[in-house]
């Protein structure tokens, strides 16, 4: 690169399934997040900048983590998510579930619909904070089934709780709809 030039690292956390400029909307900025990561060789100027781009697109956050903390935070909100999607779609082969399914099971999926090829690089190129997000995950799934096992409604009903209560951290308002 040019000395001239400044790459800052960003992610722009949004996205859909479906790709292609046909498919573009930039009302998918407004409730997401947007990641700057720079790095030693950043100037404030140039961090600065990266932060005004994420404001300008209208995103509703903009925060500054370091490189290793990205990965291993995208490792767990994005890259496990698909994880846990893929594995949904995969670990069942019933020929006519599509016809069983309410809109809990295609909320959870709907990023099962996948690009192969970038998906795959990209669990490969942080496979090592992927493999303890799906560790962890695993261990809590382990833990329900504990539960449930058990028979220990109390237990199930205390997880439930702690879910709900974190999971309203994350309510935003909906993009609204084209007329």
């Amino acid at each position: 690169m040019r000395d001239d030039l400044e790459l800052i690292g960003s992610h722009p956390m949004a996205g859909r399934e479906v790709y292609g400029v046909q498919n573009s909307d930039e009302r998918i900025f407004a409730p997401a997040n947007f990641i700057v990561t720079p790095t030693a060789k950043n100037t404030p100027a140039g961090i600065a900048a990266a932060h005004e781009i994420g404001k300008l697109l209208n995103f509703h956050t903009v925060v500054e983590l370091d490189p290793r903390t990205h990965d291993e935070m995208i490792a767990f909100v994005s890259q496990l998510t698909h994880a846990i999607a893929v594995s949904l779609m995969t670990c069942n082969d019933d020929q006519n579930l599509q016809n069983y399914t309410g809109d809990s099971f295609r909320d959870l999926t709907r990023i099962a619909r996948i690009n192969e090829t970038m998906w795959s690089e990209l669990f490969l190129l942080n496979r090592g904070p992927l493999i303890e997000q799906i560790d962890s995950f695993t261990a809590e799934l382990l833990k329900m089934r504990g539960f449930l096992q058990q028979g220990d409604r109390a237990a199930l009903e205390e997880m439930f709780r702690h879910s709900t209560k974190r999971r309203a951290l994350f309510d935003r308002p909906a993009v609204p709809k084209e007329n």
